[in-house]
């Protein structure tokens, strides 16, 4: 099991809009040069984000992204889904995805599941407040100088 970029980058997003204001909407321009993403890769996520109904969409002018739930509302596994990251050990636990030539003399199948299902609930427990908090605790990473952008716009952003 392996974290992809688009769902890496999708838990770098969530974690930058939870330190906003409530309600405060960031546009996907902004968003991009903060956090240094490509972005059309990042209007990418945030669609995907939005379809989840993880994040909120307002247009116009003044139209940007924002949280729909507090950060304890949103698991992993919510993350995971809205990237269409499937969290699997191996291809045969889930038998809708594939089937595997050899199931029927598989002699691991039943223990693969039974540890995927506790992967599974795992991280059904861990939120993004955890993250959160996991990285207040660690030391906090050098802010990209000079971006033009007044310091005051986005509380909660390095200064």
């Amino acid at each position: 099991m392996r974290l992809t970029r688009e769902c890496d980058y999708a838990f770098v997003v969530l974690v930058f809009l939870s330190g906003q204001e409530r309600g405060r909407v960031i546009s996907c321009d902004d968003l991009a040069t903060l956090l240094s993403m490509p972005y059309d890769f990042l209007a990418k996520i945030l669609q995907k984000l939005s379809r989840a109904g993880l994040v909120e969409s307002k247009q116009g002018p003044y139209g940007g992204y924002c949280l729909t739930r507090k950060p304890a509302e949103i698991t992993f596994t919510d993350v995971f889904r809205a990237m269409d990251d499937p969290v699997r050990l191996v291809e045969c636990v889930e038998p809708e995805i594939g089937h595997c030539p050899r199931l029927s003399v598989c002699a691991i199948i039943e223990a693969m599941r039974a540890v995927h299902r506790k992967v599974i609930a795992s991280l059904d427990t861990v939120t993004l407040a955890d993250l959160i908090r996991a990285s207040q605790e660690a030391p906090a990473p050098v802010h990209p100088a000079g971006l033009g952008l007044p310091a005051d716009r986005y509380p909660g952003t390095p200064r």
